[in-house]
């Protein structure tokens, strides 16, 4: 991954800027899905190759075999441990994908992962919510297997926007104060049209064409701006053609807002990284109009033959924070 200089000192722009209170979350724009022991290996494998500019989920619902679920409840506990020992107590954690709240394995899994005898997941996946009130509910049990094992703060939240429900109450939900980012479940949420949706938006161009998924698409990431989490785009079922996880990536953040895509191959978490990370020239051109603006003393300046306030500042800011914050992990 390229490692563009930022120059400025964005702690100090961020407090000239902004309020005290602004604290948006900022995450890896890649979250690479891990339902076997060999596909976690290579995650690491790649981690070690590339930086720590991706997120790894370890994951025990769909992507995991079925009929195993105490078997990959302990594998997935065995994997936190084997990356810390790996990597040290400070690196940021794989997290790991929950059955859903009404499903009998939530439970297992959660008196397995959040065990004070293992590091914590870096943050907890919940699927299929149906509503409000299921993501309620499981922070509710969640606080509470912390609770049985002295764990003062239980792991953030992500949650998979994909049933009708969920969608209805996605403001709330993103309002929530342990969620920190939601993601959209495509091939769920087209399942649940009764084949009203055609099989053609489950890949592209369709899923950008097709009016219901590209709702689903804007209302989750509307939601999670304006609450400051991050939205985390579907995954690009193509699997052999690594290129189009890249451009389904370029067209999510450039139409959509999203600032985070999922991946379910090795191969396609290099092609996420780069196109979803402020390009150099980007990065150049931020650098270029925040140094201006700190010689006018953050007044308004002209640059390119163009006007920059504040309003434009804090975009730029945006740039350099999402190149630094998302890239080093």
């Amino acid at each position: 991954m390229s490692n563009k200089k930022i120059h400025l000192d964005l702690e100090k722009i961020s407090s000239v800027l902004y309020s005290e209170d602004y604290a948006p979350v900022v995450l890896p724009v890649c979250d690479h899905y891990a339902g076997k022991p060999k596909f976690f290996d290579k995650a690491l494998g790649i981690r070690d190759e590339i930086g720590a500019c991706f997120d790894i989920t370890i994951d025990l619902e769909d992507g995991a075999e079925v009929g195993q679920i105490e078997e990959f409840a302990n594998w997935a506990a065995d994997c936190l441990l084997r990356f810390q020992n790996a990597y040290g107590r400070e690196a940021r954690r794989p997290g790991v994908r929950l059955h859903p709240v009404q499903h009998r394995a939530f439970e297992l899994e959660l008196n397995t992962v959040l065990n004070q005898t293992i590091p914590q997941p870096g943050y907890l996946m919940l699927p299929k919510p149906e509503s409000l009130g299921d993501v309620k509910e499981a922070i509710e049990r969640i606080r509470y297997w912390c609770a049985q094992q002295d764990i003062d703060s239980p792991p953030p939240l992500h949650a998979l926007i994909e049933t009708h429900g969920a969608l209805a109450d996605v403001q709330a939900i993103a309002a929530l104060p342990e969620i920190e980012s939601l993601s959209f479940g495509i091939m769920d949420f087209i399942s649940s049209h009764r084949s009203a949706i055609p099989k053609s938006a489950l890949n592209s161009p369709g899923q950008f064409e097709n009016p219901l998924v590209r709702r689903a698409k804007l209302e989750i990431s509307a939601a999670c701006h304006r609450f400051g989490k991050v939205p985390s785009h579907n995954v690009s079922r193509q699997i052999l053609q690594p290129e189009a996880a890249k451009d389904d990536a370029q067209r999510a953040k450039r139409d959509f807002g999203y600032t985070r895509m999922w991946s379910i191959h090795p191969a396609q978490i290099v092609e996420i990284v780069s196109a979803m990370l402020p390009s150099d020239l980007e990065v150049d051109e931020a650098n270029q109009v925040l140094s201006e603006a700190t010689k006018a003393n953050w007044g308004p300046i002209q640059f390119k033959g163009e006007l920059h306030d504040r309003a434009s500042y804090r975009y730029f800011f945006e740039i350099l924070k999402a190149r630094a914050g998302r890239l080093a992990q």
